[in-house]
């Protein structure tokens, strides 16, 4: 039992890759669920036409069967869950055309159709399934309808046919509702986590980089420039007597310099850089591409312009800036600290000045 439990686990997991989403690894799954429940009812199916000695059926229902197989091992060999699904779904089709132009047992081989609507919504989604029904659609209409039934092998009467589409029509009403329902649900959902994404790599405050977002992206200029030996400069700045604007004015008055810095910041840093609030009133830019010296005249240029700023609630402010370049196999917490005993050499020169850090790193 056990092992007849793991061979249909095994068999249900194939192309299923922990590396895609979640919802794409549940689609494959419920493809090969879809791929092996449907092989098996045209297994039995084409037995079934053998033993009425309907051969050319059953020939046609073993040939599906094997189709529908192919769909896995494609699946399984290279993981391309959108040509799997299409074969097994536009086997399907041609199955059920030949069932309606046949009539099957007892003219009984249309009422599979019904089965058409949701497996088509779930494998191509709302719009692109709301077409193939369509065109499915439009197909078996042609061949029911056809002048003195030319398209097909068998007879139906009127009414049959009728009742045959409309009960389809409701059928993928039905499942064209649930599946636009599923999908928004799922849209939704997406977008309230990618919010929320977003929401924990920004502060708060200012809606700049947080201090994780920027301990991340750091990490990452660290690993580009080991791969491509490339430039990377980093400055750390401080508004000046920062305390002093906060007990002279008020809170409120020092988180609105925070956000009117904060948007200065962003409005003069390319779409590369990194800008990020550092902690308190200290903020990090990150610059990919800048060597020390082209960083040094970055970052002297931001302090005159920040000097020359003018805030309403507390008129004028200066900043101190630590700046450091990245070397190669440099640890990216050494980096911060090399620029920050910058900014630290800074203040105690009197602030509102640029301190250029030692080139001296520790490896790692």
């Amino acid at each position: 039992m056990q092992f007849i439990k793991n061979l249909l686990v095994n068999y249900l997991k194939a192309g299923i890759d922990t590396k895609n989403y979640g919802e794409i690894n549940r689609k494959i799954f419920i493809i090969n669920l879809f791929g092996l429940v449907g092989m098996s009812i045209i297994l039995a199916m084409a037995f079934t036409a053998s033993y009425y000695h309907n051969y050319r059926l059953a020939v046609i229902l073993f040939a599906a069967s094997g189709i529908f197989y192919l769909g896995r091992l494609i699946l399984k060999f290279t993981g391309n869950y959108h040509l799997s699904s299409g074969v097994i779904l536009y086997s399907l089709f041609i199955l059920m055309f030949y069932l309606v132009y046949a009539g099957g047992v007892n003219n009984t081989g249309p009422l599979w159709i019904f089965m058409i609507a949701p497996v088509t919504l779930f494998i191509g989604g709302f719009k692109k399934g709301l077409m193939d029904i369509a065109v499915f659609l439009l197909i078996t209409m042609a061949m029911l309808f056809s002048p003195d039934e030319i398209l097909l092998a068998t007879s139906y009467s009127f009414d049959f046919k009728l009742r045959l589409l409309l009960s389809f029509l409701t059928v993928t009403f039905l499942s064209a509702i649930y599946e636009y329902s599923h999908q928004k649900s799922y849209q939704d959902i997406q977008e309230v986590s990618e919010k929320y994404e977003q929401l924990a790599k920004l502060d708060p405050l200012t809606q700049l980089s947080n201090l994780r977002d920027a301990i991340n992206k750091l990490e990452y200029e660290q690993n580009r420039i080991t791969r491509n030996k490339s430039q990377v400069g980093i400055i750390l700045c401080d508004v000046d007597h920062f305390k002093a604007v906060n007990d002279n004015f008020g809170h409120e008055a020092g988180d609105l310099v925070l956000v009117k810095l904060a948007e200065f910041f962003s409005q003069h840093i390319r779409k590369q850089d990194t800008v990020a609030r550092w902690g308190g009133e200290e903020f990090l830019v990150l610059l990919p591409g800048f060597n020390r010296h082209m960083a040094q005249v970055f970052a002297e240029d931001f302090r005159r312009q920040v000097e020359q700023m003018w805030f309403p609630e507390v008129e004028h402010i200066t900043i101190s800036v630590g700046l450091a370049e990245a070397m190669l196999e440099e640890a990216p917490n050494y980096l911060v600290h090399r620029a920050d005993n910058a900014l630290y050499k800074a203040k105690a020169m009197g602030r509102n000045c640029v301190v250029l850090a030692d080139k001296e790193a520790v490896m790692v």
